[in-house]
């Protein structure tokens, strides 16, 4: 199915949700439904590469009319597993103004409802690298949300944008820092974004474990499992933290 439409309606809508369906893949979909088991979305088996064509090839299209049939479908249904994550991918796949990017990801920031589909849009959401500082606004409010899927995207974007830097990185795991969660998958974002700052900014990260961090002892231990298990944190380092405090 061609999805680089220059019209949108419930019609073409329907359409696409057939061809979605069509793409699936039923051990993907057994392998996805076991690794998501709280999703409270459908989940066809589309496998990501297949998602990421059809977000981009959506994305050359009337991308806003697609954006606004998905919303209009998402008042009556939950959307798919899929239908969410091509949402957040389109997104990610266009230039829009920073105003728009903003609406269009809080948006899109209130239909994750797994890890997944948040992680892998999330990811593609390359443009707020342009727009750092304007953008921590947004992050504060994903973070102080009463949704923690919204907290875990929040948690997922300064980790795929927020570190390329001290600074930034610094910037980062204060933020994580505040928010007291005890929900899985936001103490596993947590403990990924400290993992990975500290493969990145080792002595700046070491210094925030020993003086700063002040989460949960679960997250504390999620961390340290997290860095034993990097293929990026050399074997001292592990040593470091398996005796950490």
């Amino acid at each position: 199915m061609e999805l680089n439409l220059k019209t949108w309606n419930m019609q073409t809508y329907a359409d696409y949700l057939r061809y979605l369906k069509s793409l699936a893949d039923k051990d993907y979909k057994d392998f996805n439904s076991k690794i998501t088991p709280n999703s409270e979305s459908e989940i066809f088996g589309v496998r990501v590469p297949k998602m990421r064509e059809c977000a981009k090839s959506i994305s050359k299209g009337c991308f806003r009319e697609f954006i606004k049939t998905a919303d209009e479908a998402a008042k009556t249904r939950n959307l798919s597993h899929e239908e969410i994550t091509i949402y957040g991918l389109v997104i990610g796949y266009t230039k829009l103004p920073f105003g728009e990017m903003c609406e269009r990801i809080r948006r899109y920031s209130q239909l994750v409802n797994n890890w997944a589909c948040c992680d892998v849009p999330v990811s593609s959401f390359k443009q707020v690298r342009s727009f750092k500082e304007e953008y921590k606004i947004e992050i504060y409010a994903m973070l102080k949300s009463q949704n923690f899927w919204q907290q875990r995207v929040g948690v997922i974007m300064l980790l795929d944008h927020y570190l390329s830097d001290t600074d930034d990185a610094a910037y980062a795991l204060d933020s994580i820092n505040k928010v007291d969660s005890h929900e899985y998958y936001v103490m596993m974002a947590q403990a990924w974004l400290i993992t990975t700052a500290f493969a990145k900014h080792k002595d700046l990260t070491k210094e925030f474990m020993k003086d700063t961090f002040s989460l949960s002892d679960e997250v504390r231990k999620m961390t340290v499992r997290k860095i034993r298990d990097s293929f990026r944190i050399s074997a001292d380092d592990k040593e470091w933290a398996k005796n950490w405090k």
